[in-house]
């Protein structure tokens, strides 16, 4: 071990002591710590070379400097193994470099790497935290001071909640309701739940009536006759509703026969539909029945516009839903957002639950119907409370004067000059709009209000009551 004037040589910057101190001589002794003492014996004088004499002060310096450390540690009572000692890699260096100073023919071998040197490696976290505190350690004089393990720190009362609460159960999702509900147009009872067209041919049986009906991909069939080969019997049907069971007429429907009505002053389809979404109001986000549809033409408005849960394309004509079927596919109807499907129905014997729409429609077909105040009968029979009835036809010729003088009473007789009354009276009902207003009446439904223009109206009556979304 190196005595401490060897350590105070290797700080010393003098390269001249360091040669004293590594040279093989007697090593001075140091004196005794009751160096005041009579019997103190003091350390014999080394025999220094000649040429170094002038530094045998500083040599005795040195040693008095270790005396006075040993001194203090022997009054304070630290034991000598717990005196600070240098490092033996410190101390290693300490003599090499004082070696090398020395004797400059060993300058190669303490130049030379070390056996015992260890590679450098990258302190890691724990590694600085020791560094530090010998670091501190070293700066108070003592050994470094093991530090306790740091615990972790709490998580947040919010997080350590969330981590311990189970995941959400998935609640059980209600099932999705049909879009449409129809019944046997005999008993009214039968009920048949469909989302939309069938996607296959099939029927749709009664068993209270001992009845099958014919559902196809074509169109689903609840008339009285479907289903039957009738032997003898046939149903003769009014002229103005056998004409649109052409299928010459259903084809021209949309292609000009229909814009031929502006001669009675009906606006146009565009301005007629905004027309029906005003006084349809009530019925937003319900089934809409579009009774007497023909090819569709507002059918396919009312499902593009979002207002209504689902719509119901109804005719008599089998030729008139063909075509409606066809224009469904061209601009996307079926299929779309709002569920559509297509019905042959009589509006003389409807195929539906009493109380079971919220509104009707019936676009340019009141003066077609075989019975109209029967069909306004069933109208009401199925209408909700609180439906909305809805539909344009024809009035009479003098309706333009009546409109004028605002009295239809007053001009009407002139409608006995109309030269296409007794011809038009074979196939079409033209109506005067206090005959309309009777009809609404007779069959419970009021609040009545309309759009006239010309010979052209539009029609609106209520059944009595609240509906349901008015009420909520």
């Amino acid at each position: 071990r190196a005595p401490p004037c060897a350590a105070a040589a290797a700080r010393c910057g003098c390269a001249t002591l360091r040669g004293i101190v590594a040279a093989p001589r007697r090593p001075i002794v140091a004196l005794k710590a009751s160096r005041g003492a009579d019997d103190a014996k003091q350390a014999p004088e080394p025999n220094f070379d000649p040429n170094l004499e002038p530094l045998a002060d500083v040599a005795k310096a040195v040693s008095d400097a270790a005396a006075d450390v040993s001194e203090a540690l022997s009054e304070t009572g630290v034991p000598a193994s717990a005196k600070p000692k240098p490092k033996p890699k410190a101390a290693k260096k300490a003599e090499a470099a004082a070696a090398a100073e020395a004797s400059k023919a060993e300058a190669k071998n303490a130049e030379a790497p070390k056996a015992d040197a260890k590679k450098v490696e990258p302190p890691t976290a724990d590694a600085n935290k020791v560094d530090a505190a010998k670091a501190d350690a070293k700066k108070g004089g003592g050994a470094p001071t093991p530090q306790p393990p740091q615990p972790e720190a709490p998580k947040p009362a919010a997080a350590a909640s969330k981590a311990a609460q189970p995941p959400p159960k998935k609640e059980p999702q209600p099932a999705r309701q049909p879009a449409f509900e129809f019944a046997c147009p005999i008993c009214n009872t039968t009920t048949f739940k469909m989302d939309g067209m069938p996607a296959k041919s099939g029927n749709l049986v009664c068993p209270r009536c001992s009845r099958k009906f014919a559902a196809t991909e074509q169109y689903i069939d609840l008339t009285l006759t479907s289903g039957l080969q009738a032997k003898v019997y046939n149903q003769r049907g009014w002229a103005g509703q056998e004409l649109f069971r052409s299928p010459l007429v259903s084809f021209a429907y949309e292609r000009g026969w229909r814009q031929g009505f502006s001669w009675a002053g009906f606006p146009g389809a565009d301005t007629e539909f905004r027309y029906a979404l005003d006084f349809l109001q009530p019925a937003y986000g319900e089934t809409l029945l579009d009774m007497s549809c023909g090819s569709g033409l507002f059918s396919r408005r009312f499902a593009k516009s979002g207002r209504f849960s689902g719509v119901i394309a109804a005719d008599f004509s089998e030729t008139m839903l063909q075509q409606a079927r066809s224009y469904f596919k061209e601009d996307g109807s079926l299929g779309g957002a709002t569920p559509i499907t297509l019905l042959r129905a009589d509006v003389g014997r409807l195929p539906f639950a009493t109380g079971s729409l919220a509104a009707v429609h019936a676009g340019a077909a009141l003066h077609c119907w075989p019975n109209p105040q029967a069909a306004l009968a069933e109208i009401s029979r199925v209408l909700r409370p609180g439906g909305v009835f809805v539909a344009s036809t024809f009035l009479v010729a003098s309706a333009p004067l009546g409109q004028l003088l605002n009295n239809d009473e007053l001009v009407r007789p002139f409608n006995q000059l109309d030269p296409m009354g007794g011809v038009a009276q074979q196939q079409y009902k033209w109506w005067e709009e206090q005959e309309l207003k009777d009809l609404c009446n007779s069959v419970g439904l009021d609040r009545y209000t309309r759009e006239r223009s010309n010979r052209f109206i539009m029609l609106c009556a209520r059944k009595p009551g609240t509906s349901p979304a008015a009420a909520a």
